[in-house]
């Protein structure tokens, strides 16, 4: 019993609850089969007939045995029962069976060759190549290979992932490449083609199987470790190693793309095939009208999630970052990503296009994303300053309006005047708006001439800048200011005279 078979039986049993005679059913195998994996929770339980100790009834006729069947190794357990009952062998055949197993050599596996029909049967498998360099990203190099069992024709594309979605990309770009679809692909047992198997229960991928539906191709795997079912492509793969990556530096993957297609057509598919002792080209010649056709439009093998924008407008894939509109900044939206570009969406709005890149941690911006930000950032800080300066009191309104009539740089200005409130306060700022409004004159620098003269005649000096060297953002604080006239009310019956407090 192998572990796989033993694996499955303990798993059904303990984790889905599968009855005894359920996984029987289940694994097309013997109940007895399955108690004796459940007998056995250390691992697989040793096959008994290979381990059969040698029963003491035989052993005086070993000798005789182990040369009959050297001259004639198929011999019969019948047969040879017979002629050492002759001998004195007192046994049964059971025995003498069991012990003729431990004698009788292993017979060498032998594969018999099937030649398939023109357009029945492609396979397909991965090769990996090792690592390229992409920008400042170290990537695996993958190559995947196509052969037409009939015709030897092959197709060969490298890939920097075996993700599902760049699999059936290749596959796509293979029946393109032929002009048409097999009736069947064989595959080994990759997760992008089969989830899991319990015995010769198989279950496919949901996603793979509705790529199946769309070219009409039957996946047929590989038994479990049985890679000689798919020899063609693994002979296949074995010549792109030898024949073109040998001594072949992997550098750059746009020129590698290149060479490699141009080596399919000028050398792979046109050579004197070693099996077939004919070129893949002119046996192609014979299978291509055989092949299905292509349906009228491509599968979408594009990769499809959702994500959501930073406050910086990115959206993140695969670490890196590709921007949107600022309008879409800190929204759930769509990401579809080919093997080439990555498109974002909001609903069935295309918001950005981009080359989709293989570094990390890159940003990938188009500066039109950021345009009106710039502008909508200058309104905000406009209207800001605005209800800023309305905030010092009525006489603004009046005084805004006065600015803009006089055609002046209107928030040049009100950044000044909103400066002196920080400097000198709102009361004296506001209170030289009002004077400068009684005289019509208009601008910033009045109102700073109002406030200077008013604290010189009152002997006031000009406020000093208050400079925080170890924490310079905190002059950037803004603090409510305080109304001192509460002040002069507390006092204000202090200042009275005796007589009128006592009348």
């Amino acid at each position: 019993m192998d572990a796989e078979l033993w694996g499955t039986i303990r798993r059904l049993f303990e984790v889905e609850k599968l009855s005894k005679s359920a996984i029987a059913k289940r694994l097309h195998v013997h109940r007895q089969t399955v108690r004796r994996a459940l007998a056995s929770p250390q691992g697989p339980p040793a096959d008994e007939r290979r381990v059969a100790a040698k029963p003491g009834k035989v052993d005086a006729h070993e000798g005789y045995l182990r040369r009959r069947l050297q001259e004639y190794p198929e011999l019969s357990a019948a047969k040879l029962l017979i002629e050492v009952r002759r001998l004195g062998y007192e046994g049964g055949y059971t025995i003498l069976k069991e012990f003729l197993r431990t004698l009788r050599p292993d017979k060498p596996k032998a594969f018999l060759r099937l030649e398939t029909q023109p357009g029945e049967f492609a396979q397909v498998d991965w090769a990996n190549v090792g690592t390229i360099r992409i920008g400042n990203a170290t990537r695996k190099l993958s190559c995947f290979v196509m052969v037409l069992s009939y015709s030897r024709m092959m197709y060969a594309e490298l890939t920097l992932s075996q993700c599902l979605e760049d699999f059936l990309a290749a596959h796509v770009n293979a029946f393109r490449f032929f002009g048409g679809v097999t009736k069947k692909i064989n595959y080994d047992n990759l997760k992008t083609v089969v989830l899991s198997r319990w015995g010769r229960e198989i279950h496919f991928n949901p996603k793979f199987m509705d790529f199946a539906g769309c070219y009409l191709f039957e996946p047929v795997p590989c038994a479990v470790r049985a890679g000689w079912e798919k020899g063609k492509v693994e002979s296949g793969i074995k010549y792109v190693r030898s024949a073109f990556l040998a001594g072949r530096a992997l550098i750059d993957l746009p020129a590698l793309r290149k060479d490699l297609a141009a080596w399919l057509e000028g050398a792979a598919n046109v050579r004197i095939h070693g099996t077939t002792r004919e070129r893949p080209l002119d046996r192609f010649a014979i299978e291509k009208p055989l092949l299905q056709g292509l349906p009228a439009a491509d599968y979408d093998c594009a990769i499809v999630c959702s994500a959501r924008a930073s406050r910086q407008a990115l959206v993140q894939f695969q670490t890196n970052g590709y921007s949107v509109p600022h309008g879409h900044a800190d929204k759930t939206l769509t990401l579809k990503a080919t093997g080439q570009t990555v498109l974002i969406y909001a609903g069935a709005q295309l918001l950005a296009t981009h080359p989709r890149s293989y570094e990390k941690y890159r940003v990938i911006e188009n500066p039109d994303h950021y345009a009106g930000l710039l502008a909508t950032r200058k309104k905000a800080r406009a209207a800001k300053r605005v209800e800023e300066f309305l905030a010092l009191g009525p006489a603004c309104a009046e005084y805004l309006k006065g600015l803009a009539a006089a055609e002046l740089n209107v928030p040049a200005h009100l950044d000044k005047i909103l400066e002196c409130a920080r400097d000198y306060g709102r009361a004296e700022t506001l209170a030289a708006v009002a004077r400068a409004l009684q005289f019509g004159a208009f601008g910033a620098a009045y109102i700073r001439n109002i406030i200077l003269q008013r604290r010189a005649a009152l002997g006031q000096s000009a406020p000093r800048p208050v400079v925080l060297r170890k924490k310079p953002q905190w002059a950037d604080v803004a603090v409510e200011e305080t109304d001192l006239g509460l002040y002069d009310e507390l006092f204000a019956d202090d200042e009275k005279p005796q007589g009128d407090a006592a009348s």
